[in-house]
């Protein structure tokens, strides 16, 4: 059994969090500017070409870097990304590449689905998710059904209803033993 811990920027991603599921040894999937409290993460996944413009240094990082996308040729070291489509968001992009990648348990970290992240509002000009991307999201979410994958949300509070909800010290325990 592989683990991967996807690291979306939820209010509740912590530095704790991501140094967690680090030294359990998991792999881990960084989701937009996740990568500031994983930068060691083993991939690195945005949907948005704003996001990859305005944040060069995470271009920079010598991880595997994708996006849904093929205008994506633009940003140099960004791959694309499109087996769900190219309106796919950067969470759930995340967790099909690490499944990609051998996962075969997943635990979602910072997956609140609810206004705000951990580093606060995205500056001008990247936007911030509405309560109706929240929706379209679910939506994506409670689609996709990958065979053979166990994926337990470890985001405490989360509205993301599409999977169990697990403390994660006990998803890691789990892995673990």
């Amino acid at each position: 059994m592989t683990t991967w811990a996807v690291l979306a920027t939820g209010p509740s991603l912590t530095q704790q969090v991501a140094d967690t599921c680090r030294a359990a040894g998991l792999c881990i999937a960084a989701v937009s500017d996740a990568y500031k409290l994983a930068p060691r993460a083993d991939l690195l996944v945005s949907t948005d070409p704003r996001w990859w413009k305005h944040h060069p240094e995470a271009v920079a990082l010598d991880v595997p870097k994708f996006a849904a996308s093929m205008h994506f040729n633009q940003v140099h070291g960004v791959e694309p990304c499109t087996d769900l489509g190219t309106h796919i968001n950067s969470g759930l992009l995340a967790c099909h590449l690490a499944v990609k990648h051998g996962a075969t348990r997943l635990l979602l970290c910072g997956f609140d689905f609810r206004p705000g992240h951990f580093f606060g509002n995205h500056p001008a000009p990247l936007a911030n998710t509405s309560p109706a991307r929240y929706e379209a999201f679910q939506k994506q979410f409670a689609g996709w059904k990958p065979r053979g994958v166990t994926v337990v949300n470890c985001t405490p509070g989360s509205g993301l209803r599409a999977f169990p909800l697990v403390p994660l010290e006990e998803a890691i325990d789990v892995t673990v033993n």
